[in-house]
Order: structure tokens, then sequence, then C-alpha cells
């Protein structure tokens, strides 16, 4: 709503460019491919968020920027996953590529910090401190990423009116992941939370020596990554680019956010994603958060669209990409029509 009285007709307007463009730069991107998975740079920001964390943020610039898209990334991952988004849209709008606290090239903080709540403040300090005032916003989020962006809206509903034009939220959940059994069938996988919170309170216990053996805990990790992260078919390069990004994560990090996953429940404040365009999406073999939660999601707002990809796993902008990049593009287009409507009425 606030979208609707603050951006001007001509703004917002830019996201149907950013379709186009999108359409261009995927073309360009298979050009691109040379370039190493996670080599892409842009100009580097610090945000520092009002407990002193500094986070790493990379922006994509563009030449006559209309609007902006915020990439917050999932659990134990960082912002160059968003690889083949940022080759989709790169000079069609300005893209911000964050590291979310503890992750990549961002400071942790205290263990207790590791909240979904604090991810929702942190993203409003990317959007006052990265994006340029008075510049539309558009949020995409990946599992981690998307309950980030679910916190912002429950915890910061004024700036998400005034400045939010639309939302993505991928392979993501609004709660109840504490009864996720990892795709495991059977009482294997009803033992599996119980199993999964014991093994990481001993890994956090021994984190300082896990943690200082990086090319054991990379090979430790790796078939764990194929299984929960993939579905079949992928491709071993990226398999080995998510698993060098999950090793790097430390492990009280990773634990401290596991932790927070099974109290996590904002099905409330997706309410206040009603007003905005939204986008769902999802694969059909995501073992880390299944399509239930995809549909609950939807579920809860019906003016929203749910995309389904079949086969895909939970990495579904490596794994999809073109499905993903299709579908952020109408986004984009969707999110301009229905913000510049009140002006042209």
């Amino acid at each position: 709503m606030g979208v609707r009285r603050t951006a001007t007709g001509a703004a917002i307007a830019g996201l149907a460019l950013g379709a186009a463009l999108g359409a261009a730069t995927r073309r360009r991107g298979k050009r691109d491919s040379e370039v190493r998975l996670g080599g892409h740079r842009g100009r580097p920001v610090t945000v520092v968020t009002d407990d002193g964390v500094q986070l790493a943020v990379d922006v994509e610039e563009a030449e006559a920027p209309e609007f902006a898209v915020v990439f917050a990334h999932g659990w134990v991952m960082n912002r160059h996953c968003w690889h083949f988004q940022r080759e989709a849209f790169k000079g069609g709008a300005t893209l911000v590529f964050y590291d979310q606290r503890g992750h990549g090239g961002s400071s942790a903080g205290v263990f207790d910090a590791c909240t979904i709540d604090r991810l929702g403040d942190d993203l409003a300090a990317v959007i006052d401190q990265a994006v340029p005032e008075g510049l539309p916003v558009v949020l995409v989020g990946h599992s981690m990423g998307g309950m980030t962006i679910m916190a912002f809206a429950g915890r910061h509903p004024g700036k998400l009116a005034a400045r939010v034009a639309g939302v993505a939220l991928l392979s993501t959940s609004s709660g109840q992941l504490g009864e996720s059994t990892f795709g495991l069938p059977g009482p294997v996988g009803r033992l599996a939370p119980v199993v999964t919170s014991a093994m990481f309170e001993r890994m956090r216990a021994r984190a300082a020596l896990i943690d200082r053996n990086v090319a054991l805990k990379t090979r430790t990790n790796l078939p764990v990554t194929r299984y929960v992260a993939f579905g079949p078919g992928a491709r071993r390069e990226h398999v080995r680019f998510v698993n060098a990004m999950a090793a790097a994560t430390p492990t009280e990090v990773m634990v401290g956010f596991y932790n927070d996953f099974r109290l996590h429940d904002k099905l409330k404040a997706l309410a206040a994603f009603e007003p905005v365009e939204t986008l769902i999406m999802v694969g059909s073999r995501d073992r880390l958060t299944p399509k239930v939660h995809s549909h609950r999601i939807a579920e809860a707002l019906p003016g929203a669209r749910l995309h389904v990809i079949p086969g895909a796993g939970h990495m579904i902008g490596l794994e999809r990409p073109e499905i993903v990049n299709e579908a952020l593009s109408e986004l984009f287009h969707r999110a301009s029509r229905r913000t510049a409507a009140p002006e042209s009425a």
C-alpha cells in the first residue's frame, strides 16, 4: 500500500524493463559461462547492524536503475549462490547480494543472535544502507532467506509497505520445520529431528576442532549436501560449489540457526504480503523445505503465484536457473503493473 503512495509510475515501470532485460541477459549468461561459479563481483559495501555485526554486501550497479533487487541467501550458503540470477538480471536493475550474519564474509555476532528475527532486522539495515533512497525494492529469498523476508515483514511492516514492490519466496517455510524428516521414510524419518539436534549439539561442543580442518569437513559434508540439497541429476560442480559454501560456514553459526528453525513460526507475518506481488517456488524433490511448506504459504496468500518445479531439489536457483529466472522476470512485470495501476486510474 505504501509503495503505491510513494513510488511514481515511471520509477516502478523499470520493473517491466527488468523483465525484458532478464530475457536478453539470460542469453548473454550462456556466453558468460566461462566465469567460474561464484566468480562474479560487484561494488563492495559494508552494512553495519545495530548490534555491531558487519555484513558483506556486493552491489551490481545498473546505468539508470529504476528499482533494486535484494537477494537473501539460505542457511550455510553465501551471496555467491545467486550466480545464475546475477548473470540473468545484470544491467536491468541495481542488484544487491549480501551475506547473512555468520556466513561468507559477514561477522557473526553472539551465538544467541543466530535467529530469524535478527535476520529480519539485518535485512532492514541492508535496505536502508545499501539501496538508494526512493528506489522500489523486490526481495528475493531462498530457504532461510525467505524466512528472513517473513521476519522483516513481521518486524518492519511500515518499511515493507513503503519500499517493497514484490517478493519471491524460494524453497522456504513459514514454520513447522521441527517436524522435518529430511525425506527419510518411516521410523527413521520420525527420528531424524531428534537425532539431528543431538548430533548438532555435539558438533557445537567441538566446533573449534571441526572448523580447523576445513578439508576434512568438506569431504565429510559432501554426501550429505548431495542428498539434502539437490534432486536427481544434479551437476557435480554445483554440488561441490554448494558443499564448499556449507563447509566454510562456522559450525556454531550452523547449529545456532538450525536450533531457531525449530521455533520458526511466521505464518501470521505472511499477511503483510497481501498487497505485494508474491512468487512462491519450490522443487518437487526438496528434502529440506518440502513442497508442503510452500503449499502452506500459498494457502495463506491466495493471490500469490505458486510454481512447483518437477524433479528439482532444494537449490532451485542452481538446478533450474532458466525456470527460476523466467519466474522472477514475470514477478517483476506483475509488480510493475500492480503498483502503477493506482496512479494511472
